[in-house]
């Protein structure tokens, strides 16, 4: 621009010079070479800031398509380059394994509704022998009171023949000294008797007495030997009561200490298996309708379908390919219309001035000798330089040597009759300037230059 405004003022005054308006001189030899200077250090370097321009890209999301579920494509409906709207078709994978698997998910719905139930009356079941439990707990616990007074009252009858015995002892000592007592006064009265020193009554009632004696003796001996008798059954039936008390209090003791306990522990758990929930649903459930949920999922996934408006390149797939879900093999490529962003780049001595709002002026190689009208949408944050990539390396450390990269500029055009500026294809290349509110004097030079540059990307590669 500068040395088109230059070859005018030379043209202008070889006009003068010839139309003898001023006179050739040194001055007007050098003249424009001034021009120029004074060009440059009035309009052209006040430009670079309050008009700055810079090379215009445009960018476009490429989402590659990654199936969620692995298997055979069975049918690819997208063409390349031919536009879908957002849900359309793209390709499908066989659905037979994934209809199964829904099949199955669903059984096993159902199957463990069925062990909810049964759950339910498993803890019922618990609960009833929890209470049987406690029902002999408490039926041994009389036993033993009932064993315990058995053995007390065989204990008392023990006790009882043992005294009964030791009184026939006794009884036996008592007459076995009277008997023999009586039995020798006997004796001596038969000899009295044969010299008349006895009375015959006198004898008599005293063999009567002797013979008393002598059967209560014998009555008494008996009654020893009943007696001793009685008092080894009498240990017995204490043994047998004492036995039955220890048997009952191990039978107890094994109740209150492991039975019981198990079986309360077996109810617990059943009730904790029972009412075992996610929100108000059993989580038996709730897991077989997760499970269904994602085989649902996994079939629906064998349709994979456009994630935008947009379209498929280098559609290659064909039915009879396996595709995998894995993320480092991408089987189709589609380009995201509704994300279509158009970036100036501003150097950094100009960016200072630029602000979100101000009006811009684009051209592109695409669409020679047009301009296209709109505004700074968004000044990025962040150049390539400023990116500090995930690595195991060192970062580079800034030099004086190092050139300042630019900065995206992200604008927004105004809408046009011919063209959808919104699904401009991705790297389209031109110019824009942005007009900042700084050196306003200098736009009209910066918007000739871009109308300029507009008609020779008629010519210019």
């Amino acid at each position: 621009m500068i040395v088109f405004l230059t070859l005018l003022y030379v043209a202008v005054l070889a006009l003068l010079i010839k139309l003898n308006i001023i006179k050739l001189t040194l001055f007007w030899k050098l003249s424009p070479l001034l021009w120029m200077l004074l060009l440059f250090i009035i309009l052209f370097i006040p430009m670079q800031w309050g008009a700055p321009q810079g090379a215009v890209n445009v960018y476009q999301n490429i989402v590659e398509i990654i199936p969620n579920v692995s298997g055979e494509v069975i049918e690819v409906p997208a063409k390349g380059m031919q536009r879908v709207k957002k849900g359309e078709i793209l390709f499908k994978i066989d659905p037979i394994p994934f209809q199964q698997a829904v099949n199955a998910e669903t059984a096993n719905l159902e199957n463990a509704r069925q062990q909810v139930e049964q759950l339910k009356e498993a803890y019922t079941s618990a609960e009833s022998i929890v209470r049987k439990t406690e029902q002999d707990v408490a039926l041994l616990k009389a036993e033993k009171m009932v064993a315990e007074s058995r053995v007390s009252s065989a204990q008392a009858a023990l006790r009882k023949s043992e005294v009964e015995l030791e009184t026939a002892n006794e009884l036996i000592s008592t007459l076995t000294v009277n008997v023999d007592t009586a039995k020798q006064i006997v004796d001596r009265n038969e000899r009295l008797l044969a010299s008349a020193a006895v009375a015959q009554s006198e004898y008599d009632a005293m063999v009567f007495r002797y013979t008393e004696l002598l059967n209560q003796l014998i009555t008494a001996k008996n009654d020893s030997k009943i007696a001793v008798e009685t008092i080894s059954k009498d240990k017995i039936d204490v043994t047998i009561a004492e036995t039955n008390v220890a048997r009952t209090e191990l039978r107890l003791q094994q109740l209150l200490t492991a039975d019981l306990p198990r079986v309360k522990a077996d109810a617990q758990r059943a009730l904790i298996a029972r009412d075992s929930k996610v929100g108000d649903e059993h989580t038996l459930i709730a897991n077989a309708k997760a499970k269904l949920a994602k085989a649902k999922f996994d079939l629906d996934q064998t349709i994979v379908r456009a994630p935008a408006d947009g379209y498929a390149i280098g559609v290659t797939l064909r039915p009879g390919q396996r595709v995998a879900a894995f993320p480092v093999r991408t089987w189709m490529s589609f380009v995201n219309e509704e994300s279509t962003r158009i970036a100036v780049g501003v150097e950094q001595f100009a960016l200072r001035h630029v602000k979100k709002g101000q009006p811009v002026e684009v051209t592109f190689k695409l669409y020679p000798g047009r301009i296209y009208y709109g505004k700074v949408e968004e000044v990025a944050s962040v150049n390539v330089e400023g990116q500090l990539a995930p690595s195991g390396n060192v970062p580079t450390a800034p030099s004086v040597s190092t050139t300042p990269a630019a900065f995206g500029v992200i604008l927004d055009l105004d809408e046009v009759d011919d063209i959808d500026i919104t699904r401009l294809q991705g790297g389209v290349a031109g110019s824009a300037a942005i007009y900042t509110e700084s050196a306003t004097f200098a736009h009209v030079i910066r918007k000739v230059m871009i109308r300029m540059e507009s008609w020779t990307n008629y010519v210019l590669p």
